[in-house]
């Protein structure tokens, strides 16, 4: 088996010892160990770490080269350099710094991130990516994100969080990808003797369960057992997606072969939906529209390729919902609860009940 791992570990910020964390950089050595006792060769581990003066003497000591978290770094190692590559089975761990951003994304803090300048890597865009042709090398993938969930205070971090963009392509029929998350939305993650709990606990049960890394249910289950409701999860393969949180299950996305759709409609018919969804009241300012896509379930938001122009992010919009059967559906009921109940929007279900295929006929209440 080609194995392929990133390990990341962020202590120090450039912001300032206000943001310090001390234990990424264990965690990161942690899973490093971990994965050198599986046979992985040094050459197919990438390290990234930026740790404290305190630990810095740890890194260096760890007998494996390692690069700086920072933007650039981060950016290359996962547009570039390992999208490019190929393997088995892919491992990616982050501990660090994280957020949530007023459009409920998931972000990730970079080593050179300052108030001022917020500069973080937006997950579900990345994790879309390595669902894509954009990365069609790694057919089977484990994520593990032990960072903090907090919301971002819109007073303090309005016009400075810069999230880096990832490039897109077309999403792979299948992509055996699952991502554990130390804690759910909102929440905190916690550290032990400078480790991070969640951290030091999947490297132990990954240990004691070789296997698990292949087949990570058991893991998300044995991990949810030890932290209770703290834990979320995706599934991603075969054409289903899956996220949990907690003890509780959202209903399943089924996915449309791209091909599929593609052939189903046309150009017409995306212009009709389109020009339909450009004529709501909600969908024509920046601000409503980006709170109708934070609305989506998480695997249709996290596909949408965000831009400043109006009608590129709304095709992109109606191209990610066409590639989900009943996406429609979820649009619907996102735009619907946004728009106040204008003329447009009831033009705007007549549209949509025209494609059964990506939309479950509903009450017609606008009110």
């Amino acid at each position: 088996m080609r194995m392929r791992a990133l390990v990341v570990g962020v202590e120090s910020y450039e912001a300032g010892s206000a943001w310090n964390l001390d234990g990424p950089v264990h965690d990161a050595l942690g899973y490093a160990s971990w994965l050198r006792e599986l046979g992985l060769p040094a050459e197919s581990l990438t390290l990234l770490l930026s740790p404290l003066d305190r630990n810095r003497a740890l890194a260096d000591g760890c007998g494996l080269d390692y690069r700086p978290a920072d933007r650039d770094t981060v950016h290359r190692v996962l547009t570039r350099e390992l999208a490019d590559e190929r393997s088995d089975w892919l491992f990616v761990a982050w501990s660090g710094h994280g957020l949530i951003d007023t459009e409920r994304s998931r972000r990730l803090l970079y080593a050179d991130a300052v108030q001022r300048d917020l500069r973080c890597l937006d997950i579900e865009a990345l994790l879309a990516l390595y669902r894509s042709d954009g990365a069609p090398g790694h057919p089977r993938q484990l994520w593990l994100f032990d960072a903090c969930q907090t919301h971002a205070d819109p007073a303090t971090t309005g016009g400075t969080l810069r999230p880096d963009p990832i490039p897109r392509s077309v999403p792979r029929r299948q992509a055996d990808q699952h991502v554990l998350f130390a804690c759910g939305p909102g929440g905190t993650t916690r550290n032990a003797m400078r480790s991070g709990v969640f951290s030091a606990e999947a490297v132990r049960l990954l240990r004691e369960h070789p296997d698990w890394r292949r087949t990570p249910r058991p893991l998300a289950d044995a991990l949810r057992g030890r932290f209770g409701a703290t834990t979320s999860l995706w599934f991603d393969g075969d054409g289903d997606a899956l996220r949990t949180h907690g003890s509780g299950a959202a209903p399943p996305l089924r996915a449309v072969p791209p091909a599929a759709a593609r052939k189903a409609l046309g150009l017409s018919d995306r212009r009709r939906l389109l020009d339909a969804l450009g004529a709501v009241d909600a969908m024509r300012q920046p601000q409503s529209r980006s709170r109708v896509i934070g609305l989506l379930p998480q695997q249709i938001a996290g596909n949408v390729a965000r831009s400043e122009v109006m009608r590129l992010e709304i095709l992109d919009l109606v191209e990610t919902c066409l590639s989900f059967r009943d996406g429609l559906t979820h649009l619907w009921e996102a735009v619907s609860l946004v728009d106040p109940g204008t003329a447009a929007l009831g033009e705007l279900l007549e549209v949509f009940e025209g494609y059964p295929e990506w939309f479950t006929p509903t009450q017609r209440n606008l009110n």
